[in-house]
């Protein structure tokens, strides 16, 4: 904090002393006689209080101002919790902080003026004044603008960081901004028009009191000539110093918003081989890698679920694994065997892909997530990884929507002269650990538990029952809706102590 307030002591005792120096040095008689004072009658003590006191008068003005910073930067530094609203003000007031301190700065210079032209006015003095008025202005508007590029940069480099450790520093409400091509143009404006302005206003004044008006009109006149020159080459040149800036900028801006958005289609645009070159080919090569990484989760994808590999991409899944309640919904092709043996391999293959890619939509349509396939077994969940309260309802309606499914493509089948599949689904609900399991360099998403066991169990029983679709007790309980059921009688399963009881989908209901 103390930084701010030495840079804006140091511009204000700059400015002051830049206006000393016009001052005694300006060719006007007023002012020779003002330097006789200042040098020859003791007016340095005049200044020796005059100029602290100024600078005293700043310093509490920066004081008052930057209290809202000072309390969220000491909230910050002790590791306090910062309520909402000290965050809000301190961020806005930092963000406002240079505009504030230029025009409290600026105000003072045009102050003065008006107190010497007003005294002036009063006491009859000859309008030489209004050159000193003219400094004190011009001078004041280059402090204004120091104090701000000072205070901005020092901001920037110890606050900015603290209180915005995420950036975002644009969607801070209440707050001032300033494009590129205004600091353009207030640098051109501080650092060439004002000096020409006080040039020809000392000039205007030198012409009125001198005895030789025809050389110094030379002079006015040279003078007026070369700033109007210089002025119109300033404004030339500030249009093309803003042109090649705000070209490259812009390019980069509608790239990244394309990106944003998703379209890696189109490069941005590099205009020069200087800084904003080198971002433009970052910007570049950035694309470009995003372009491959996309590719590869694309080709990722298709090996594991989308939603898994999201999850594995964002590091999401715990380590561990994590214990949840799910529903387990097996399916499995029938006489899958001698049709395997009885047709090429290319028209097996090809048949698998169409009904898995007709079951796994199937599947995806009623927020299930299929695991793995297996031969020609399929493996789904519903309710893990994305919650599902009602996972158990949206397995039996997806086992029936596969039931649906399976007739429109063996229909599809038989028109094309092919055998006609059949397959068994088993659906159980139940506690399961989810999680990756594997070796250290290779992993899998996996369910483990006796859940997924008896799920595969149930499956197995829809032969022995020549049905298509069993459910066991526990998903029936977990039914909100009433669904066409046949309750079976209990039934020993390979691997399970006790009988297992499950029930029947038949074939009248309608999703």
């Amino acid at each position: 904090m103390m930084e701010l307030y030495l840079h804006n002591l140091l511009s204000n005792f700059l400015g002051l002393v830049a206006i000393l120096a016009l001052n005694l040095c300006t060719p006007l008689a007023f002012f020779r006689s003002w330097r006789n004072y200042i040098i020859n009658e003791s007016g340095w003590k005049f200044l020796l209080f005059f100029i602290p006191f100024l600078l005293m008068i700043s310093m509490v003005s920066q004081y008052r101002v930057q209290r809202p910073i000072k309390k969220l930067s000491d909230l910050i530094r002790r590791g306090d919790v910062v309520p909402d609203e000290i965050e809000r003000d301190g961020r806005r007031r930092l963000l406002n902080l240079p505009f504030i301190i230029s025009l409290i700065n600026l105000s003072a210079y045009f102050f003065i003026p008006s107190l010497y032209l007003g005294a002036a006015y009063l006491i009859g003095e000859p309008p030489f004044v209004l050159v000193r008025a003219v400094n004190y202005l011009m001078v004041g508007l280059v402090v204004a603008t120091f104090s701000f590029f000072l205070i901005e940069d020092r901001s920037r480099i110890t606050l900015v960081p603290l209180f915005f450790p995420e950036g975002r520093l644009t969607d801070v409400n209440g707050t001032i901004r300033i494009s590129i091509r205004r600091r353009i143009q207030i640098l051109i404006g501080a650092g060439t028009l004002n000096p020409m302005f006080i040039l020809m206003v000392t000039l205007a004044f030198v012409l009125w009191e001198t005895n030789e008006p025809e050389l110094v009109r030379g002079i006015f006149l040279f003078c007026a000539m070369l700033c109007g020159i210089f002025i119109a080459t300033a404004f030339r040149l500030n249009d093309l110093v803003c042109h090649s800036i705000l070209t490259p900028i812009g390019e980069l801006l509608r790239a990244l918003d394309k990106i944003k958005g998703g379209d890696l289609t189109q490069m941005p645009r590099v205009f020069s081989n200087d800084e904003l070159g080198v971002l433009g080919d970052a910007a570049r090569e950035m694309t470009q890698s995003l372009v491959e990484k996309e590719k590869i989760r694309d080709a990722f994808g298709k090996y594991i679920t989308p939603e898994i590999r999201d999850l594995v991409l964002a590091g999401r899944i715990p380590v561990n694994g994590e214990r949840r309640e799910a529903t387990l919904l097996f399916s499995d092709l029938r006489d899958f065997t001698p049709y395997v043996e009885g047709n090429d391999p290319e028209e097996v293959f090809l048949s698998m892909r169409e009904y898995f890619t007709a079951m796994q939509s199937t599947i995806r349509e009623h927020q299930g997530l299929v695991l793995q396939y297996v031969g020609d077994e399929i493996e789904a969940v519903f309710g893990v990884p994305s919650q599902d309260d009602g996972h158990a309802e949206s397995a039996l309606r997806a086992a029936i929507a596969m039931r649906k499914g399976l007739e429109r493509f063996n229909a599809e089948r038989e028109r094309q002269g092919k055998i006609p599949f059949k397959h068994g689904i088993g659906i159980h609900t139940g506690t399961v650990l989810a999680g990756n399991t594997g070796s250290e360099d290779r992993l899998s998403y996996t369910l483990v538990g006796d859940t997924v066991n008896l799920a595969s169990r149930i499956q197995d029983l829809t032969k022995e029952l020549h049905c298509d679709i069993l459910v066991s007790a526990e998903t029936v309980e977990k039914l909100r809706q009433a669904f066409p059921l046949f309750r079976e009688p209990p039934r020993p399963v390979k691997g399970f102590s006790l009988p297992v009881t499950v029930y029947r989908v038949l074939n009248s209901y309608v999703p």
